[in-house]
């Protein structure tokens, strides 16, 4: 089915960036002139690279790196990076070894840095983010109390990932750094992760204005210890709100930029109760007169949710379907809400009638369906969406999930 064709390039989140041409070191006695000092011996790891940017080019870069010998327990990261880096992303990896050939069996120097501005995610598996920031200033994505921490295995492969603008008339060589800060064993009393939510259903109408909304689930109990947005330049609007299990709704986060993003921060932390959803919207205004969709390039759009909390779940931190089977079914327990006036049938129909054997023409025309439905029946929508792409059977398997879409009131 076209569906489960596409399923792995579609859940994927692609936030996209880039990287540079030193391969990462840990430098043990920092000069005072450096961008960023190192962490301290024995508390951590720093990541540096430096590339050159062509004149008035957009680029992604990527380069794989280790972590140390005796692996990592993340409990903080801080990166800086120079004038002509947009956004930095350190992601774990599940390579053993440093692949030499992309998803597609293209192969790639991955000796240095690459050229990756395709999208990472469409390239590469990644596991997980570990760090990342959007803002040269410092704000970053990790923020754990001292006794919580990411678990980095021993020699895991990393892939440190970011996103180049040079709008200047002449090249530039930006310089990245990347500090994780590990603490001891015994310190760890609680395993830590970033949720990293991202909605594939994007759709920005020319010379006109868009508004991609979903939530997803929260299990069990808790800690949000930060949040912060990410939308490409069409971005003009972004609200993030807990739904209590009693439908309570409070607004935990709002922002307006799509650059200089803020990262808000709670001490000691925001509680989430077991049985919550967190929704989140970005709305966008676009100046062009082309549609805009989803996808890893500035040319695209962007809708995503980001925030260290605690204790972890890798299928909550990615918005998972299946515990055992995150990488094909992340992002996919959303509900996402359409806007328009279109019942759960009118829906499923207008899946069946998406033409195109491409990947970008199925999720254009998933896109275009999904959000023509009515915002009441995002519930019932999602369930049958998910369904299709997930199961391998869905004419079979789905059986309940399309009874309930054809009954809906």
């Amino acid at each position: 089915m076209l569906v489960r064709r596409f399923l792995p390039l579609l859940v994927i989140a692609p936030l996209a960036v880039a990287c540079s041409d030193d391969e990462s070191e840990t430098k043990p006695e920092p000069t005072t002139d450096e961008l960023l000092a190192p962490p301290p011996e024995g508390q951590g790891v720093q990541f540096k690279m430096i590339t050159s940017v062509p004149a008035g080019t957009e680029l992604e870069h990527c380069q794989f790196v280790r972590a140390p010998a005796e692996g990592l327990n993340v409990n903080r990261d801080e990166i800086k990076f120079t004038t002509g880096s947009h956004h930095v992303l350190l992601y774990l990896t599940p390579y053993t070894d440093i692949p030499t050939a992309n998803e597609q069996d293209v192969p790639v120097d991955t000796s240095k840095v690459f050229d990756c501005s395709d999208g990472v995610i469409f390239d590469w598996k990644v596991s997980n983010l570990i760090a990342g920031s959007q803002n040269a200033t410092g704000e970053s994505v990790v923020n754990f109390p001292s006794d919580v921490a990411m678990k980095v295995p021993p020699n895991a492969v990393l892939l440190m990932n970011v996103h180049y603008v040079n709008a200047q008339p002449e090249p530039i060589e930006p310089e990245v750094r990347i500090n994780v800060y590990s603490i001891p064993d015994e310190q760890v009393k609680t395993e830590g992760g970033i949720l990293f939510w991202f909605n594939p259903l994007i759709r920005v109408d020319p010379m006109g204005t868009g508004l991609a909304k979903m939530s997803c689930p929260v299990p069990s109990d808790v800690t949000l210890g930060n949040a912060q947005s990410h939308m490409h330049r069409r971005g003009v609007d972004y609200q993030a709100v807990r739904i209590a299990p009693d439908e309570s709704r409070e607004v935990i986060y709002e922002n307006k930029a799509w650059e200089g993003v803020p990262v808000k921060e709670w001490e000691p932390g925001y509680s989430v109760a077991g049985g919550s959803r967190i929704e989140y919207y970005c709305g966008y205004q676009n100046g062009e007169p082309r549609t805009v969709y989803q996808g890893p390039k500035s040319s695209d759009e962007m809708c995503m949710f980001i925030s260290s909390y605690w204790p972890a779940k890798p299928e909550v931190s990615n918005c998972a379907v299946d515990p055992n089977d995150v990488q094909n079914t992340q992002n996919l327990n959303a509900n996402w809400v359409g806007q328009g006036d279109k019942n759960c049938t009118q829906t499923l129909v207008c899946i069946q009638q998406i033409e195109g054997s491409g990947f970008y023409e199925f999720l254009h025309g998933l896109t275009d369906c999904v959000l023509a439905s009515r915002p009441e029946s995002s519930e019932v929508v999602s369930n049958g969406v998910r369904c299709l792409m997930t199961k391998a059977d869905p004419m079979v398997e789905c059986e309940a999930e399309i009874d309930a879409c054809l009954n809906e009131p």
